[in-house]
């Protein structure tokens, strides 16, 4: 095949995604009679600052979060959701930090609307910015046949559910780095049905950019109980390379215990990393719960991370690797314990308090908040963010994971309609 007639071919399919994405809103807009339909509004504001050794930054980002769901049938429904993001920062040089999409995002979509509606600052420029951005996060249908669903467009994919979940394969990184409330949407084609009450099966192709082989995904997965234990055995394929996982969970007396691991073939075609040659890896991360009151829920969870560095002097180079870039990892070193405890005051105000302690170069990162639902559709919360670590003497270096991530204190107001 000429390259001409390539890239006529993914012209085409580009065209064909946006005439099919144009037709599934119109024909929510135009179709005379809906079954029903329901519309929902959400704000989120926050203020923040962060401040480290080599800068300091504030900032104001908000987002307003459109959300419709037409039935169209007894067994046919359709659901958009659109996003806008205005904000402000007082350095334009600090403008990817709070940007809905950068050069470390990795996301499962064919095509896109521009994220940025008033273009991208001059990477020198320290003079304030307003900024606005668009996300169409979910535009699907959905139709049911039996104990059969169907889904088809764009949606939310997720596995795992542990504090780093290596089977979530499709999971994006840095997408909305400030507002990991709503699981980014991608472009996918999914079937999910029971057989018999305790078994589910789950189906599903994931497109790419430009619907391309060597971006796209696809996945196998069954989720049924053994006894007391919860099982979700997962078979995936990602941009070339597969992943086998499992994550599992079960009753230890009053102990919980969740498992989630994967072994992950990458494809043979990809560039060796820095730091070791190999092309299989084994992440996973094992935890233990417990509920002490009705108030108090304490977890510890270990996950080992074989795609990172040993050496603190390697994590740069190491995360340019091949790898980093496909599976989302975002972890620079090998082991981590992450505990985590949440404690609720009264129904409408709780305390939470997690951490990320590399036990390879001693540095941490500790967030905790507070968080008041003080009118039925208001909420509002403090977060703070605290790292220690080896701090690098210059941007290109690290000596330690999270020594030079600058500290920070957000607060965030949310309204929902």
């Amino acid at each position: 095949m000429s390259s001409s007639s390539f890239f006529c071919g993914r012209q085409k399919i580009n065209f064909f995604f946006r005439l099919i994405l144009q037709v599934l809103l119109w024909s929510i807009i135009l179709v005379p009679k809906v079954f029903s339909a329901e519309f929902s509004f959400s704000t989120k504001s926050l203020i923040a600052t962060q401040n480290s050794t080599q800068y300091s930054t504030s900032f104001s980002f908000n987002r307003f979060r459109a959300q419709t769901d037409f039935a169209l049938s007894e067994n046919c429904a359709t659901e958009i959701e659109y996003e806008l993001f205005p904000a402000w920062i007082d350095s334009a040089a600090q403008a990817s930090t709070i940007s809905i999409k950068n050069s470390f995002s990795r996301i499962y979509r064919i095509a896109d609307l521009n994220h940025s509606l008033t273009g991208s600052p001059a990477a020198t420029d320290t003079s304030e910015l307003w900024q606005l951005e668009q996300n169409l996060d979910r535009a699907l249908m959905r139709c049911q046949s039996g104990n059969w669903e169907y889904f088809i467009g764009r949606q939310a994919v997720t596995f795992g559910g542990m504090s780093v979940s290596p089977t979530d394969v499709f999971s994006p990184v840095a997408f909305k780095p400030l507002d990991q409330e709503y699981r980014p949407g991608v472009d996918a084609f999914r079937i999910v049905g029971g057989l018999g009450e305790t078994t589910e099966f789950e189906a599903g192709i994931l497109a790419g950019k430009d619907l391309s082989s060597e971006n796209n995904g696809a996945y196998l997965s069954s989720h049924f109980l053994l006894g007391t234990s919860d099982l979700k055995p997962l078979l995936a394929s990602f941009q070339q390379n597969k992943l086998l996982g499992l994550t599992l969970q079960t009753d230890l007396g009053m102990l919980g215990l969740v498992f989630d691991g994967a072994l992950i073939l990458q494809r043979k075609s990809a560039p060796e990393t820095t730091e070791e040659v190999r092309n299989e890896w084994v992440p996973w991360t094992i935890g233990l719960n417990l509920q002490w009151n009705e108030n108090l829920f304490t977890m510890l969870d270990f996950h080992h991370n074989p795609m990172g560095a040993k050496n603190p002097g390697n994590y740069v180079s190491n995360s340019s690797s091949t790898i980093y870039s496909e599976f989302p990892v975002s972890l620079l070193g090998r082991d981590y314990l992450l505990p985590n405890l949440s404690y609720q005051f009264s129904p409408l105000l709780s305390f939470s308090s997690s951490a990320f302690f590399n036990l390879n170069d001693s540095s941490f990162l500790n967030t905790s908040g507070l968080e008041w639902n003080f009118s039925e559709d208001l909420l509002l919360s403090w977060n703070i963010s605290l790292a220690s670590g080896i701090k690098a003497s210059m941007q290109t270096e690290k000596n330690s994971e999270f020594g030079d991530t600058p500290n920070s204190f957000q607060l965030i107001l949310k309204h929902y309609r």
